[in-house]
C-alpha cells in the first residue's frame, strides 16, 4: 500500500514517500525485481540566470532535488546518506548507507537504529543500493537534478558507479540536466563571488529553520529557496 502523503517511513534505512505504485516494490529488497527498461530522454536546456530559473520553476518541468552526506576515512570520502525530493510534489526518498569502514560505534548505531541484523547489513551498502536509487530516479523521470554545490556529490556518485561498472547511460547525474543552485546564486546575486552556505542563505531570506547537514532536511531547505526564486520579486516589490 502506498505511503501516506509526504510521510516518511522512519523505521528503515530506506525511506520513500509517494503515491506512486513503485513505492512498495522499492522497499521490498528480499525478492529480485525486474530491471526497468531504460528510456533515454533529450536533455533539458541549461538554466543560466534567475529569470530562466523562475520560468522553469513555474513550468511543468520535473525537478528532482538531491543531496548527499559523507563520512571520511583517511583521504577517502564515503556516502553515508542520499536524499531526494520532487519539487512541489509529495514525493521524496531518503537512503542511509552502512559501510564497514565506519567506526565500530557508527556501525553499531546503524544496526540498532534500524534493527538490522549484522548478516543483513550488506543489503544497505552503497554498492547494493545504488542500482535501486538509479532505478527510482529513472522512474521519476526528472528534467533537472537540483542541488546546492553538487561538485562533491557528483564526484562521489561517479566513483561509486565506477566501482560497480554501472553503465554510463544510467548515471542520471550525467544524463539529466544539472542545476547547481549555489553556483547560480553566486553568479547572479553575488557577482561571481562565493555565496553563503545553505544555512546562512536560508537565514538571510528568513526561511524555516531545519537541522542542516542532514540530506533529507537539506533538500527541504533547497526547495524553500527554489520557491523563493519562483516568485516574481520585481513585480511583488512594485
Amino acid at each position: 500500500m502506498p505511503v501516506a502523503k509526504d510521510q516518511l517511513i522512519t523505521a528503515s534505512p530506506v525511506q520513500i514517500s509517494s503515491f506512486l505504485p513503485f513505492t512498495r516494490t522499492l522497499l521490498t529488497d528480499r525478492q529480485a525485481q525486474p530491471t526497468p527498461t531504460y528510456q533515454p530522454r533529450t536533455k533539458a536546456a541549461p538554466v543560466q540566470n534567475l529569470n530562466q530559473l523562475r520560468t522553469v520553476l513555474n513550468s511543468d518541468a520535473r525537478l528532482l532535488i538531491l543531496d548527499l552526506e559523507f563520512f571520511q576515512v583517511g583521504q577517502q570520502r564515503h556516502i553515508s546518506q542520499l536524499a531526494g525530493r520532487l519539487y512541489d510534489q509529495p514525493v521524496s526518498f531518503n537512503y542511509y548507507f552502512y559501510h564497514d569502514q565506519q567506526s565500530g560505534n557508527r556501525q553499531l548505531q546503524f544496526l540498532r537504529r534500524y534493527d538490522v541484523p549484522l548478516s543483513q547489513a550488506p543489503h544497505f551498502t552503497i554498492k547494493h543500493q545504488l542500482p535501486r536509487v538509479v532505478a527510482l530516479v529513472d522512474q521519476l523521470a526528472p528534467d533537472y537534478i537540483v542541488s546546492w554545490d553538487n561538485h562533491l556529490d557528483f564526484k562521489a556518485l561517479q566513483a561509486a558507479a565506477d566501482r560497480q561498472c554501472l553503465s554510463k547511460n544510467r548515471r542520471f547525474w550525467n544524463t539529466v540536466q544539472s542545476l547547481d543552485l549555489e553556483q547560480l546564486i553566486a553568479q547572479q546575486v553575488w557577482q561571481g563571488q562565493k555565496t553563503l552556505g545553505l544555512k546562512k542563505m536560508c537565514q538571510l531570506l528568513n526561511l524555516p529553520a531545519v537541522e542542516f547537514h542532514k540530506a533529507h532536511n537539506d533538500v527541504k531547505a533547497i526547495e524553500w529557496l527554489m520557491k523563493f526564486y519562483a516568485r516574481d520579486l520585481g513585480r511583488e516589490l512594485l
